[in-house]
C-alpha cells in the first residue's frame, strides 16, 4: 500500500500540469514561440521576423491537501541533494508523515504534477499580416481531482491511525489520471483586419500527438471503510464495500527506461490530433503609445488513442492491505495489483481507450508602453470534466506586471491557483530564460516557516532576430 500512498501524494505534493504556464515567458511581449502557448493568433504578432526556442523546461507541482513541512526545501528534494542525516543506512530517503501538514476544510482535493520539456522550436514572419510556427515538447503528467480528505488522510496515515477505523464512508468520487506524450505542431497566424493602429489577428495550430504511456482509475462510487486485522497481520486494510470504476492503463514503459530511444521507438501505443484556436485584438495608436492587447483562444482540443487494457470495474468486499504494494514500481505495476485484488479478467476488458488533451479556455488582457513598463491579465479555465479521462489544465487567474528592453526583462507573476496564492520571479538576459512561478515553492521548507503547497521552476534559451518596433 505504501507504493500508492506515495503515488497519490506525489501527485497532490509535487508532478502532469501543468501546468504549461510559465507566465513569465508566456506572457512576455518578447516570448517567441512560447506565446503560441498562450494563443496561436500571437505568432502573427512577434517584435522579431524570426524567433527561436532552442530548449525550456519546466517542472510544476500545486495542491490543496498538504503543505510541505520538512527540514529541507521541496527543491533539494528534487535535485536529490538531501543531506545524509535525512536518509536511512542504505541511502533512500526517511520521509517522515509529519514532514507534510494537512488543509483541513472540508473541500475536495486536487493535486497536478507536470514536467514538460518545449523545443526545438522556430517561428517566422510570412509577410507582413502572417506569421508561420514549427513547434515541438514533450509533457508528462499526474493529477488527482475530487478527492476527499477522509480518504486521503487515511493513505497520508498508512491505514495506521485508529481514529480512523470502523468510519463508513460513501459515494466517495475522484479521478486519478497519468499521461506522458510528445507534439510536433504547425502554426499559422494571420491579420484578419487592420485599420487605423487596430487589428484582428486569428490563428490555428494542428498537433500531431505521440503517446507513451497513459493512466487513469476514475471512480465513480467508492464505499469503504478502514478496519484493523486481528488476525497476526497486526495492519490497518482499506476494506471496500462496494466500487464503481473505470480503470485503464498502458504497459509500454513497463521495464523500459524512458530515453530517447523511446521516443523514437515505432511501437509506442499512443497516437492522435490535437488543434488550439485564437483571435486577438491590438490596438496601437502609433509607435511611440501604449499598446493594447486582448485575446481569446481555445487550447488543446483534441485526444490519444491508445492501445491499452480499460475496464469497466463493478466488485464489492474487496481487501488493500498494505502489503499487497510491498513489490510495486510503478504505476503500471500499480494498476497490476488494482486488477488482481479487485478480480479483473484480462478477456473482460477493451483493448484501447483514449485520454483527452488539457482542453483549456484562455482570456488575456496586455498593456505595454513603449519605456518598457507592461502588465498582462490571464485566466486559464479548464473545460474538462471531473469524470472525464483526461488530464486538466488547473484553473488560474494570474496578473504580470513586467519591465522590459531588447536584452533583459524582469517580471512577478501573482496567481490564484487551488484557492491560494503563488507569487513567481522571472527574468530574462540576452537569450538566457530562468523563473519561477512559486518562488516560495523554491524556498520554503519547515526550517523557515515558509510550508508551500507546490513549486514551480523553469528556464531555456530562446531568443530572437531582426528586430521589428513593438
Amino acid at each position: 500500500m505504501r507504493h500508492i500512498i506515495l503515488l497519490v501524494l506525489a501527485g497532490l505534493l509535487s508532478v502532469t500540469s501543468q501546468a504549461q504556464n510559465l507566465l513569465g515567458i508566456t506572457t512576455s511581449p518578447y516570448g517567441g514561440t512560447h506565446r503560441i502557448y498562450l494563443n496561436p493568433a500571437l505568432a502573427a504578432d512577434s517584435p522579431h521576423s524570426y524567433d527561436a526556442n532552442l530548449f525550456t523546461a519546466n517542472v510544476h507541482a500545486d495542491n490543496n491537501y498538504v503543505r510541505y513541512n520538512a527540514p529541507y526545501s521541496l527543491l533539494t528534494l528534487l535535485a536529490q541533494n538531501v543531506p545524509n542525516r535525512f536518509r536511512r543506512p542504505d541511502g533512500s530517503l526517511a520521509f517522515q508523515m509529519d514532514y507534510t501538514r494537512e488543509i483541513l476544510d472540508g473541500k475536495s482535493k486536487y493535486g497536478t504534477l507536470w514536467g514538460e520539456v518545449r523545443g526545438p522550436a522556430l517561428q517566422f514572419k510570412t509577410g507582413p499580416r502572417g506569421g508561420l510556427g514549427f513547434t515541438s515538447r514533450l509533457r508528462a503528467a499526474a493529477q488527482v481531482s475530487g478527492a476527499s480528505e477522509q480518504l486521503l488522510s487515511a493513505l497520508r496515515a498508512s491505514l495506521r491511525d485508529s481514529a480512523l477505523f470502523s468510519i463508513p464512508s460513501r459515494d466517495n468520487k475522484f479521478s486519478i489520471n497519468t499521461n506522458t506524450y510528445a507534439e510536433v505542431a504547425l502554426t499559422f497566424a494571420y491579420t484578419l483586419l487592420e485599420d487605423e493602429g487596430q487589428k484582428l489577428l486569428g490563428g490555428i495550430t494542428v498537433k500531431r500527438l505521440f503517446g507513451y504511456t497513459s493512466g487513469h482509475l476514475i471512480n465513480r462510487g467508492l464505499d469503504y471503510q478502514i478496519q484493523f486485522d486481528q488476525t497476526g497481520r497486526d495492519e490497518g486494510y482499506l476494506e471496500v464495500n462496494q466500487v464503481d470504476a473505470d480503470l485503464g492503463y498502458t504497459s509500454f514503459l513497463q521495464g523500459r527506461n524512458f530515453s530517447p530511444r523511446t521516443l523514437l521507438n515505432p511501437e509506442a501505443p499512443g497516437n492522435g490530433w490535437g488543434v488550439d484556436l485564437g483571435v486577438s485584438y491590438i490596438a496601437q495608436v502609433d509607435e511611440d503609445a501604449p499598446l493594447l492587447r486582448l485575446s481569446g483562444s481555445l487550447m488543446d482540443i483534441g485526444s490519444i488513442r491508445y492501445e491499452g487494457q480499460a475496464y469497466d470495474v463493478q466488485r464489492q468486499n474487496v481487501r488493500f492491505y498494505p502489503s499487497d504494494f510491498d513489490q510495486v514500481g510503478g504505476s503500471e505495476d500499480i494498476a497490476g495489483v488494482l486488477r488482481q485484488k479487485l478480480d479483473i479478467e484480462p478477456a473482460s476488458g477493451k483493448r484501447s481507450f483514449r485520454s483527452g488533451l488539457p482542453t483549456a479556455l484562455n482570456l488575456a488582457a496586455e498593456w505595454q508602453s513603449p519605456a518598457g513598463l507592461g502588465m498582462s491579465v490571464v485566466w486559464f479555465q479548464n473545460m474538462r470534466g471531473l469524470t472525464a479521462i483526461a488530464m486538466h489544465q488547473p484553473t488560474l487567474i494570474a496578473i504580470t506586471p513586467r519591465f522590459t528592453t531588447r536584452l533583459i526583462e524582469a517580471s512577478i507573476p501573482i496567481a490564484y491557483l487551488n484557492r491560494g496564492i503563488m507569487v513567481g520571479l522571472a527574468g530574462r538576459l540576452g537569450p538566457f530564460w530562468l523563473g519561477s512561478d512559486n518562488i516560495m515553492g523554491l524556498m520554503g521548507s519547515g526550517r523557515n516557516g515558509f510550508a508551500p503547497r507546490g513549486i514551480d521552476v523553469y528556464g531555456g534559451v530562446a531568443f530572437g532576430l531582426n528586430r521589428k518596433t513593438l
